[in-house]
């Protein structure tokens, strides 16, 4: 223990610190017991430096954070590098913004589908067509708006024609010359395969006679032999749809496929519009009556053979398309030709008439109809004066 004692000036002098050595005198003995009695006063600028020291700090810390956190965000809109390889995607119908968004970030072209749907609709972008697109990976939000923005892209088209009355080989045929690449074969084979289900086709019948809608078609370029036939087969679903043959049993007390037959005969004989309502009659009023059809075409068709006139002995030998044989009874085993939609319209709706005969009488291809067969002979009789009867 240490003693610290304050002695007393004489009177009279003169110091600035008597005051202070008197009020200690006044006081006892101070004394400390160890170290950590001692209080050290700090200056109060120390700490001024110190709190500016960290926050000096904290900015800088808060700092660094911002900037990297800025560019994370930025990358997830604007990823580093250049768009790299194209990717080909399909943008479906009724897309929303966040289904697209998905569809990109799936296929690599942005990093982050949820940072695109925010950024998409803060950018008011929510209206873009259904389509293929040519997009490329790694593109910015932007990029890839632009490229969607313009609209899919533009599919290239092909058209091949096929008209009416055809039988499946010229169908073929037709087709395959009108489509680059494509061969006969590959759309036999198609057929052939089961890949394709026809409407309204008996099961145990393999025939796809009549059952290919003929028309205009467009495609695409590069497309598959069972495509096309696909879309034959199913635009003459939607044709005879709409014309009602799946009523057919309702209203003719007979099948939509024996419809479809009765159509392929009337496009077979009729050569002008006005006929064929009246031909489909002739024909239902045979099949009523019990009556051969006597229809030459049936038999062409049988033989393979267009253009050539049946010959006596062949007319004269029974057979499933020899609709001409006094012991025919009924409609051939399928369809004969390809109707349009004139004669299935014609056949499943047929015009009111007592006839049961019918002759071509004029360059047009107009005929002649005729109740008994003694008119039938008269109107014969002047279609061989006027050079038009067949046979």
């Amino acid at each position: 223990m240490h003693r610290v004692t304050f002695l007393d000036q004489q009177e009279g002098e003169n110091s600035p610190a008597t005051d202070v050595d008197r009020r200690l005198a006044d006081q006892s003995d101070l004394q400390w017991d160890d170290e950590t009695d001692f209080v050290r006063a700090r200056p109060p600028g120390l700490r001024m430096l110190r709190a500016a020291v960290a926050a000096v700090i904290l900015v800088g810390i808060g700092f660094v954070i911002y900037t990297g956190g800025r560019s994370w965000f930025a990358t997830q809109l604007d990823p580093e590098g250049e768009p790299g390889a194209e990717v080909t995607l399909i943008v479906p119908a009724g897309a929303t913004t966040g289904s697209l968004a998905s569809i990109l970030e799936s296929n690599d072209v942005i990093p982050n589908s949820t940072f695109f749907r925010y950024y998409a609709e803060w950018k008011d972008f929510s209206e873009f067509q259904a389509g293929e697109y040519v997009l490329q990976v790694n593109m910015s939000a932007d990029e890839a708006m632009a490229v969607i923005d313009r609209g899919p892209k533009q599919i290239e088209y092909g058209e091949f024609l096929v008209p009416e009355g055809l039988w499946v080989p010229e169908i073929l045929q037709r087709t395959a010359s009108q489509i680059p690449g494509m061969t006969v074969g590959e759309l036999q084979a198609a057929l052939d395969s089961g890949q394709i289900e026809p409407r309204y086709r008996p099961a145990g019948n393999d025939s796809w006679e009549g059952l290919l809608y003929p028309a205009k078609y467009f495609v695409e370029e590069e497309i598959g032999a069972a495509e096309v036939l696909a879309k034959m087969s199913n635009e003459f679903a939607a044709v005879t749809g709409e014309l009602g043959y799946g009523g057919a049993e309702r209203k003719h007390n007979m099948s939509a496929y024996d419809v479809i037959i009765i159509a392929s005969l009337v496009e077979a004989e009729a050569k002008t519009d006005g006929d064929r309502g009246k031909i489909a009659r002739v024909i239902y009023n045979r099949l009523n009556e019990g009556i051969p059809l006597g229809i030459d075409a049936t038999l062409i068709y049988g033989k393979q053979s267009r253009g050539e006139v049946p010959t006596r002995e062949e007319l004269d030998t029974p057979g499933p398309y020899n609709t001409r044989h006094p012991e025919s009874r009924g409609l051939p085993p399928t369809p004969i030709a390809a109707p349009g939609s004139k004669s299935l319209e014609a056949a499943m709706n047929p015009v009111e008439g007592p006839w049961l005969y019918y002759v071509r009488i004029d360059a047009e291809g107009n005929h002649a109809f005729a109740t008994t067969l003694e008119e039938h002979n008269e109107n014969k009789a002047i279609a061989a004066e006027l050079g038009f009867l067949d046979s």
